[in-house]
């Protein structure tokens, strides 16, 4: 285990999250099959979803690194404490379901709900639906993470108390706090049955659900990645955990294969992608990512620059 975090992990986990995205932001809705007979039999390879703007052709994020982005901003407007730190999250919210850069990319109702919530003058810990357990939170869990390193108990704290901003259902705490624990394990490069295992245990602290699936997630064999696809889509935020923990313990050398494998799934491809790529990206490092992904993202100087900013703001 190392206990030295390098710059090259947090630029990693900020540009993996946001490739992960827009991997599997053109095949979310579709089933393997039809991934398949649209792009052959590897599916996605690279990325096949482009836009052009100011004479530059990149390839689009969703609001998953939307809102992320929020989240960070929001903690680089203060990180001490914590109420002040989740009302600052909630203006960049409010910002961000009113005008998001780039435009709004089919973000999810809880998350709109909760907004129009926290804009109503609702207090942050009871803007998200009781009920909302989407992955819309944990999508943007993995910032808490980069801020408090040496801290995983606050990381774990911070991104379950973030994720009552939108989605207050215990399956959504329980996948934020697995999420972030993940992150800062990955960091830390600890062992991998060791992160696999911390999760499990956290998420159980929330969900008793979400953590037998991720113990399901621990002991499946890699002959089984097709049947773990089919059962957790990632529509919900203990499928989305459950499924992210597996491809990441599957093919976590190897960020280049964990983002292709996480953007060819049959439920929530740029979700399950993010997820991934986060996790990938804090354990491998910017290295790990192939350069002409990195290249074709969109705002990718933005986001390599914010990431830079996280590392000398807390590092």
């Amino acid at each position: 285990m190392s206990t030295h975090i390098s710059q090259s992990q947090i630029q990693g986990c900020v540009l993996g999250a946001a490739i992960g995205d827009a991997m599997g932001c053109p095949v979310e809705f579709l089933s393997l099959e039809q991934i398949h007979q649209q792009y052959g039999a590897d599916g996605i390879t690279d990325y096949v979803l482009f836009k052009n703007k100011d004479d530059l052709r990149y390839a689009p994020y969703t609001d998953d690194t939307q809102m992320a982005e929020a989240v960070i901003n929001g903690l680089l407007d203060n990180y001490n404490e914590l109420d002040p730190a989740m009302q600052a999250i909630a203006r960049h919210f409010i910002k961000w379901e009113q005008h998001p850069q780039g435009g709004h990319r089919a973000p999810g109702n809880a998350c709109i709900h909760g907004c129009k919530q926290l804009d109503s003058g609702i207090h942050w810990s009871e803007a998200g639906g009781a009920t909302a357990g989407g992955c819309g939170s944990v999508m943007r869990a993995y910032p808490f993470a980069l801020f408090f390193h040496d801290d995983i108990h606050k990381a774990e704290q911070w991104a379950v108390e973030h994720s009552k901003l939108t989605h207050r259902d215990p399956i959504a705490l329980a996948a934020c706090a697995a999420m972030a624990v993940a992150t800062v394990m990955c960091l830390q490069r600890q062992a991998v049955d060791d992160i696999m295992l911390s999760m499990t245990e956290v998420a159980g602290r929330y969900s008793s659900e979400t953590a037998f699936m991720l113990q399901k997630a621990c002991n499946a064999t890699p002959e089984a990645e097709s049947k773990m696809k089919n059962w957790y889509q990632g529509w919900a935020a203990h499928e989305a955990i459950t499924l992210a923990a597996y491809l990441f313990k599957r093919h976590y050398r190897d960020s280049k294969q964990a983002i292709l494998s996480a953007a060819n799934t049959p439920g929530d491809s740029d979700s399950i992608g993010t997820l991934v790529g986060a996790l990938c990206g804090a354990y491998n490092g910017i290295n790990g990512l192939p350069q002409h992904w990195i290249d074709q993202l969109e705002r990718n100087r933005e986001l390599y620059a914010l990431s830079n900013v996280i590392y000398h703001f807390r590092y």
